[in-house]
């Protein structure tokens, strides 16, 4: 069962122990506390098993620290910030779950998400529901490391 906006004690606990590096502390905390920002929670038997957060904005590049190459952004965007599932949980749908909630959700809106290209986990999920890598880039850390990500989009009914 998907429940909005709540649980955000979980949803920290879940980042701590399952995110493998892929989203900062800077970048949970804000998810949680930014009015812009939606929290959607899987619950199942009182148990929270796994979260994502969406960002209502078009400055989600900005926000995020990314490069903007989006050109033509259209007026209802949407942007998965974090999805991330309790390891005791993963290989059980529970992401395409949430997936498909948001996608339904804010299905007249143009979906943008951002995924590390090492996380092939959370690339297929995405290319699974309809999305598709709009372009490549690479992100530079504080701590001198580069990563690459993929901007993919899933275009609004």
């Amino acid at each position: 069962m998907i429940i909005e906006n709540a649980y955000f004690g979980d949803i920290q606990k879940i980042w701590k122990e399952n995110n493998n590096g892929y989203i900062t502390y800077e970048s949970n905390q804000m998810a949680i506390k930014d009015e812009k920002m939606k929290q959607f929670v899987w619950r199942e038997n009182d148990i929270t098993m796994a979260y994502a957060i969406v960002y209502l904005g078009k400055d989600f590049c900005k926000k995020d620290k990314y490069p903007n190459q989006i050109t033509n952004m259209p007026e209802k965007v949407a942007y998965i910030w974090e999805i991330v599932t309790d390891k005791n949980y993963t290989g059980k749908g529970i992401a395409n779950h949430l997936i498909k909630y948001i996608t339904e959700k804010y299905q007249d809106y143009t979906i943008y998400s951002c995924i590390d290209l090492t996380n092939i986990a959370s690339l297929k999920l995405h290319e699974k529901n309809g999305f598709h890598i709009l372009y490549e880039f690479e992100k530079r850390h504080d701590d001198g490391s580069i990563s690459c990500h993929g901007m993919m989009v899933r275009e609004g009914e």
